[in-house]
């Protein structure tokens, strides 16, 4: 099975614009944005969840938090386990739904955080090692305030590029005289790249994830009023240009029936000649266009 293939297996729940989008990764146990109905679809296995990626304070975003919250405190499950919700910095309607919570949560029992990041923090998921990481990066999308995408990273290293071409006897040649540090250069691989609502992202900000989920709200550039949200041939152009390894479509609009959003997905990869992955995300369902 391929890295992506394995990533998009993992990958679970729910986005319908307008009404609610959340994700769970279950390999690092973190929630991507948290919109209504987190907790009745994942019941007990929100102990599972150890950190939640708010995008930006919208509620089809984070209107699942207090459930999540309070089942984590009330149901049947480790009522010890941390929890760790990390949100844009200096969003003002996280910032309100904190507070709330902070008032109406009077029976947890576990340590709950809550800590802002922008563009540029990292945060370990395998303590001080530090090899897997989550990189936060802005994304357009509101007037007021920044909205965050996330790239799930691993640190790897590679040879150097001048050994392109070499052979292995020339490699190990130099390896044995020079030591394997010299050989080999450090590098970043994004393995899940989640945009959450935006306009097209920056490709440089994504390039060569394995698995970029991208806003598809608008199948028309006419039916956009505003500058917030993508539409899904933009969708395959940022993919295209981020060189990623699979597109997941999501947060399209319910004013598009499902069998048209998968046939313009197909016209698109078709005519652009996107031969990688490509997924459907409406409501529930994940569809597999190619």
């Amino acid at each position: 099975m391929s890295l992506k293939q394995d990533i998009i297996d993992n990958l679970g729940g729910y986005s319908k614009a307008l009404y609610s989008t959340w994700f769970y990764y279950k390999p690092a146990r973190f929630l991507l944005d948290c919109g209504e109905g987190v907790s009745c679809s994942l019941q007990n296995f929100v102990f599972g969840i150890e950190r939640i990626l708010i995008s930006h304070g919208h509620y089809d975003h984070i209107g699942g938090l207090p459930g999540v919250i309070h089942t984590r405190a009330s149901a049947m499950g480790d009522r010890e386990k941390p929890l760790v919700v990390h949100f844009p910095k200096g969003d003002p309607l996280a910032g309100m739904m904190r507070d709330y919570i902070s008032r109406s949560a009077y029976e947890v029992s576990y340590d709950l955080r809550w800590e802002p990041l922008e563009e540029g923090d990292e945060v370990p998921l395998d303590g001080e090692r530090g090899k897997t990481f989550l990189r936060p990066f802005t994304v357009p999308h509101t007037r007021k305030g920044s909205s965050l995408g996330y790239n799930l990273a691993e640190r790897r290293q590679r040879l150097k590029p001048e050994f392109a071409g070499k052979s292995q006897e020339e490699i190990a040649a130099f390896v044995r005289e020079n030591g394997r540090d010299k050989a080999m250069e450090d590098y970043e691989k994004i393995l899940l790249a989640y945009g959450g609502d935006s306009m097209p992202i920056d490709p440089e900000k994504i390039r060569g994830a394995e698995v970029l989920m991208h806003d598809s709200t608008f199948l028309a550039l006419d039916d956009r009023e505003d500058p917030t949200h993508a539409t899904m041939a933009e969708a395959f152009e940022t993919a295209a240009k981020a060189e990623v390894g699979a597109l997941v479509l999501f947060h399209v609009s319910s004013r598009y029936r499902r069998d048209k959003a998968i046939k313009q997905a197909e016209k698109l990869a078709r005519e652009r000649e996107f031969e990688k992955p490509v997924i459907v995300v409406q409501s529930r369902r994940f569809a597999l266009v190619q």
